[in-house]
């Protein structure tokens, strides 16, 4: 029903004017309020699809309410000009520099002058690192700009000074003394008995001492300095009579390929030296040797002599035997050129090492000398004027009955130091007669005690490995009181040795070398030597 405003009458849905006063009915404003019961809100489907909400795009665009604020903020200075200030540099300088020059400040610089450094608290040792860090430091520093190169500097020039300091002290006598005093207070035989045969530098402890050979006590020494030596005739008498050189000591390894390649015109085979340890419990590689001796000048009696430089090559093992609780120093050699064998031993050791074992009176040796006395009388051989004879009146003469009898010089290298010599080889059966005289410093008034040389000589004998038996007795020869030695080596060959004082006090040294089946030529020298001819 719908009601007039003016009148107030009801009047029937649809009609426009009052029925009562003739007022038009305001029907059209009145239905939009009647339209909820349109289906619109029952199709809640389809609704998404209507205009509604396409309208609200074009809205926005239209609406400059809402563009203009977010416009606005723009051409504000104020917000703008804070951010692209740049014209306060007193922050952004000092904080970006300092970190920068940090960074680039060249590490190995500093390391390398502070490894310098602590080479003046260390003797240098870290010296050599210090310098090659400095310099690679320096080089890269310059190359890249950066920072550390007075470090650099200064670390090159603190580690040379060091390292050119030390250089010129260690070849300075001044380091000689101070090695000296070191071995003083840790001798030599305190470092050999070391249980680790590894850590001995066999070739420092030759170089660094001087040794006296047992046989004839021609003495040896070295200069490790200069790398040179000298052997004189004797140790009683350093002030004439004596060889100069350069030498080379090889130890080990070393030794063992020097001997075998590097010389192996003087035949000495690997499977020799490896049978040689095998059969000796004191030979080792370790303490295998060998001493090249290059000999350059002679002096005898004070001049030079003109003869051409030669090479003498030892070789053997480095042994340290021990008596009565004692440890000793000793070279156990052969002499390559002459095979012949030498034993040197250490000089402080020499007389300790022989002092109990000389007397002809004790089995020291392993068997007791047979003693005999000397006749009071000597009849000298006979010989008629076809007989060949060997020597003169200093050696003494040898009647050679038996076989062709060559001359013989035996290449030791010593052959200047005696006073006289005489040698023969037999043709056929290759014995050897040696006739040996010993000069004035050997003499019996100038102290040198026969029976040490004679102690000393069994001894290197029953060393050697090449030595199967030796020892000696007590006898005549050529009416002379002598000491004899007997001495077997592994191949069969037999050297006699006497030893005695002439009427002179000279010594002499007669020997043979003869094979087991020639006892002739052994009988020959035994019975027809003799000082008078």
């Amino acid at each position: 029903m719908a009601v007039c405003p003016n009148c107030g009458a009801s009047c029937a849905d649809g009609t426009k004017f009052c029925s009562s006063c003739g007022s038009p009915l305001p029907a059209p404003v009145q239905q939009p309020a009647a339209q909820p019961v349109q289906p619109v809100y029952q199709q809640p489907a389809p609704q998404p699809v209507q205009p509604v909400y396409q309208q609200p795009a074009p809205q926005p665009a239209a609406q400059p309410v809402y563009q203009q604020p977010v416009a606005q903020p723009a051409p504000q200075p104020v917000i703008i000009q804070p951010a692209a200030q740049p014209v306060q540099p007193v922050y952004a300088q000092p904080i970006t520099q300092p970190v920068v020059k940090k960074e680039k400040k060249n590490g190995l610089c500093v390391a390398g002058f502070v490894l310098s450094l602590i080479g003046l608290g260390c003797l240098g040792i870290t010296c050599p690192i210090g310098f090659l860090l400095s310099l690679i430091g320096l080089i890269v520093a310059i190359a890249k700009k950066q920072k550390g190169k007075g470090f650099a500097i200064a670390g090159l020039i603190i580690s040379a000074i060091i390292m050119l300091s030390l250089t010129a002290f260690f070849l300075s006598p001044d380091w000689d003394d101070f090695t000296s005093e070191f071995e003083d207070i840790y001798p030599t035989s305190s470092i050999l008995n070391d249980d680790d045969d590894d850590a001995i530098d066999y070739v420092k402890m030759i170089e660094k001492n001087n040794w006296i050979t047992t046989g004839d006590n021609s003495y040896m020494v070295f200069d490790k300095k200069t790398k040179s030596f000298t052997y004189y005739q004797s140790y009683l008498d350093t002030s004439d009579n004596y060889y100069t050189g350069k030498y080379q000591i090889y130890a080990g390894e070393d030794a063992f390929e020097y001997i075998t390649e590097d010389i192996d015109e003087l035949g000495v085979e690997k499977s020799e030296i490896r049978s040689m340890i095998s059969m000796n419990e004191e030979y080792e590689m370790e303490n295998l040797l060998c001493i090249c001796l290059d000999y350059e000048e002679l002096i005898v009696d004070g001049e030079k002599q003109d003869r051409d430089p030669w090479t003498i090559h030892y070789y053997g093992f480095y042994l340290t035997p021990e008596e009565d609780g004692e440890t000793y120093n000793v070279l156990d050699v052969c002499n390559m050129e002459a095979a012949s064998y030498v034993t040197f031993v250490l000089e402080k050791d020499f007389k300790a090492y022989f002092g109990s074992s000389t007397s002809v009176t004790t089995s020291a040796y392993g068997t007791d000398p047979v003693t005999t006395s000397a006749t009071d009388t000597y009849v000298e051989p006979t010989y008629d004027s076809d007989t060949e004879v060997m020597g003169d009146s200093i050696t003494g003469y040898v009647f050679l009955t038996q076989g062709t009898w060559d001359y013989w010089t035996e290449a030791d290298g010593m052959g200047d130091y005696y006073l006289a010599r005489e040698q023969r080889i037999n043709r056929d059966t290759s014995a050897i007669i040696n006739l040996t005289v010993f000069p004035d410093v050997y003499n019996k008034g100038v102290g040198v005690d026969i029976e040490m040389v004679v102690g000393s000589s069994v001894q290197a004998l029953q060393e050697s490995s090449a030595v199967t038996n030796a020892y000696y007795t007590k006898t005549t020869l050529g009416g002379f009181e002598a000491y004899e030695i007997y001495s077997q080596y592994q191949d069969g060959m037999i050297l006699s040795v006497w030893y005695f004082y002439d009427n002179e006090d000279r010594l002499h040294y007669v020997s043979i070398e003869y094979n087991s089946t020639d006892i002739a030529s052994y009988n020959m020298v035994k019975d027809t030597f003799t000082m008078y001819h």
